[in-house]
């Protein structure tokens, strides 16, 4: 019985219909993000660990799970993850509960939303958003989007009121925003869209207000340097980088402000090491390849539409938001147009559980493109 289930999910044989645009455009990606991580880390690793390349061993172990995760997850048919959608639901919220668990969730920096597995730590946020919209996804192909909205996002607050006591506003966020996009394309009214999302603003607003660090944040990005060795002191240092770089850089390697004085260099803040490394033309090099990816994956959505594969449309329409609004997120941060709020680079950050989870979303996006193909030969050999 468990041999013909994996036979009927996963298809081992099926390697066609790979988007070669986008697979080039996210390894160069992941070349940067190696070489921007290491030239980061070396001065870092040796200090805190004695050993130099101690975090780039680790990233380079996250970006090898990664590629086999992907390739593997390529090759499970999406009727998987519709079938059993609502599982994905109730692993959601698991997941993001059994953090609190004493003795298995793990405190850092005074928020509780790391799960240690001994061998590797998860952050439970990344996979629990995954899994959740994953559920919307599929809900939404079966369901009318007016009818069916407000039980999406009761699940969306549900999974939001968790993440408060995790202390996490950016997966909040991200999670709110992917999840309205996604709707409004999908054909939500516009009354409703602007209601609802006015709502989950307001929500969100007391959650800053309250939270005496996450408002010194606020008042920070607003004036940095009414707070120079405090609440500012990231956003100034970011912004340093981005000066001594200009349009060409000081030369791969030569970053000052990695050495100690920009915190979180090769994770919150690695866009504004680029700037300092590479210049401003190399940033803008990264900002295309991302807006590329954004293009390709639309571009897929579009055709999943076409063929009749609305679950397929709707998976490729929320990686697609997942991906682009975190590397908007990171960006703004950087430059100092967003409150600073940890949020990596997708494909280019420290890995981790972040890294991982963005080769789910290209595993995912793959077996999509296959599926259209596959779509496409049959309607070919029916005549159509």
């Amino acid at each position: 019985m468990l041999t013909n289930f994996i036979k009927n999910r996963i298809s081992f044989s099926e390697t066609r219909g790979l988007d070669q645009i986008m697979i080039l455009a996210i390894f160069i990606l992941c070349s940067i993000g190696l070489v921007m991580v290491s030239s980061a880390t070396l001065d870092y690793s040796y200090e805190k660990t004695g050993d130099s390349f101690h975090l780039i061993t680790k990233h380079v172990t996250y970006l090898i799970m990664g590629i086999i995760l992907a390739s593997i997850i390529a090759r499970i048919k999406l009727e998987f993850y519709n079938d059993y959608s609502k599982y994905f639901l109730v692993f959601s919220f698991l997941i993001s509960l059994v953090v609190f668990i004493p003795g298995v969730g793990r405190e850092i920096n005074g928020a509780t939303r790391w799960l240690d597995l001994k061998f590797i730590t998860l952050q439970v946020t990344e996979i629990s958003r995954i899994f959740i919209l994953i559920w919307v996804c599929s809900y939404l192909s079966r369901k009318n989007i007016n009818e069916s909205f407000n039980k999406c996002f009761f699940m969306i607050i549900i999974l939001s009121i968790i993440l408060i006591f995790q202390k996490d506003l950016g997966s909040i966020i991200l999670l709110v925003i992917s999840f309205f996009s996604l709707i409004l394309i999908l054909g939500l009214s516009i009354k409703r869209f602007l209601i609802y999302s006015t709502v989950a603003l307001i929500g969100i607003i007391p959650l800053v207000l309250f939270q005496p660090y996450r408002l010194a944040r606020v008042i920070s990005f607003l004036d940095p340097w009414s707070d120079p060795t405090g609440s500012g002191y990231q956003l100034m240092q970011s912004l340093l980088a981005f000066g001594k770089g200009g349009f060409f850089g000081l030369g791969l390697g030569s970053s000052v402000q990695k050495l100690f004085y920009l915190p979180e260099s090769y994770n919150d803040f690695i866009f504004a090491l680029i700037a300092e490394e590479l210049g401003l033309v190399f940033t803008a090099m990264v900002v295309i390849i991302f807006y590329i990816i954004f293009l390709r994956i639309f571009i897929l959505a579009r055709k999943s539409f076409e063929n009749g594969l609305q679950f397929a449309g709707n998976l490729a329409y929320m990686i697609g938001f997942l991906i682009t609004f975190q590397s908007i997120i990171h960006i703004m941060v950087n430059i100092g147009l967003f409150p600073t709020k940890g949020m990596g680079l997708p494909f280019i950050s420290y890995g981790g559980t972040n890294l991982i989870s963005m080769f789910i979303c290209v595993g995912i996006l793959i077996r999509i493109q296959i599926e259209n193909r596959k779509k496409v030969s049959q309607g070919f050999q029916r005549g159509f």
